[in-house]
């Protein structure tokens, strides 16, 4: 019995020391107070999100993502073109500015939609012939609405050329101040009034993209040919009640002019888009 007794002994004494040495040897990453910090640990990083890039782009923005959404304004200069007895006879330079949304449907394709206002430049005319004196001035504006698709090329850096053209339809206002002095007498010949005509047209364009930081700059060459003629006046002489208006068709010429042409013009943009991620 004696022995039994000392079997256990030893058995519980031996096993102490044991338990005591792996005791010591465990690290001290998993004790009591540091299996809680370890926890915690977890759980936070699990209940942190974890956002893809393309949804928010990072500050320092160093390309296009797929499905990313831009928002930006653009201003320009616009050139009429065709000749000085044309469409340059009513516009002058003009001025602008627009709204625009655009969408990467792939990191090399994109889409927008932009709406403007354009106001040329007024244009004036005066002098005498013989028996009257005259002054006419001319004034044109378009509010255009666009919807383009425009090609990105792929680069390695922030500078992103593009190519494309866009779809749109343009309501135009012609405005007409005229005024014709005769020397026999009677009321002068005055026309103060405006009209206003829709049409189609397409812009092509070349231009580039510039990813800087949280915002990207833009900068185009632009062409826009309408597919009808602009909105203008004609009057036509009649010796009883001298020069009258016969009703609205074609480029505004004088009666003597025949030639008429489709406003057309050339537009240097330049604005910046901001990036509201998808």
């Amino acid at each position: 019995m004696q022995k039994i007794f000392l079997i256990i002994l030893t058995f519980i004494f031996v096993s102490s020391i044991s338990l005591a040495e792996l005791k010591l040897k465990l690290p001290a990453e998993i004790n009591g107070e540091t299996n809680i910090s370890i926890i915690n640990k977890n759980i936070e990083q699990n209940l942190k999100l974890s956002i893809p890039a393309e949804v928010v782009p990072p500050a320092d923005m160093r390309d296009f993502v797929k499905g990313m959404i831009m928002l930006g304004i653009l201003a320009d200069v616009s050139i009429p073109m065709g000749s000085d007895d044309g469409f340059k006879h009513v516009a002058g330079t003009g001025f602008s500015g627009h709204v625009v949304g655009s969408y990467l449907v792939s990191t090399s394709f994109l889409i927008s939609l932009r709406a403007g206002y354009i106001t040329f430049g007024t244009q004036t005319e005066e002098g005498s012939e013989a028996g009257y004196t005259y002054k006419y001035e001319d004034t044109y504006s378009q509010i255009p609405i666009l919807l383009g698709a425009y090609y990105l090329f792929s680069t390695n850096g922030a500078f992103k050329p593009y190519i494309g053209a866009a779809l749109g339809v343009f309501f135009q206002t012609y405005a007409v101040n005229w005024t014709e002095e005769y020397e026999f007498g009677g009321e002068p010949f005055v026309i103060d009034e405006s009209f206003t005509n829709t049409g189609f047209g397409v812009v092509p364009a070349v231009g580039f993209y510039w990813l800087l930081g949280s915002v990207v700059l833009q900068a185009s060459v632009e062409y826009a040919i309408l597919f009808s003629e602009g909105p203008t006046v004609e009057y036509t002489y009649d010796p009883g009640e001298f020069s009258k208006i016969s009703g609205v068709n074609g480029i505004a010429q004088e009666e003597y002019e025949e030639e008429s042409e489709k406003p057309s013009y050339i537009s240097i943009n330049f604005g910046v888009n901001f990036p509201l991620g998808q």
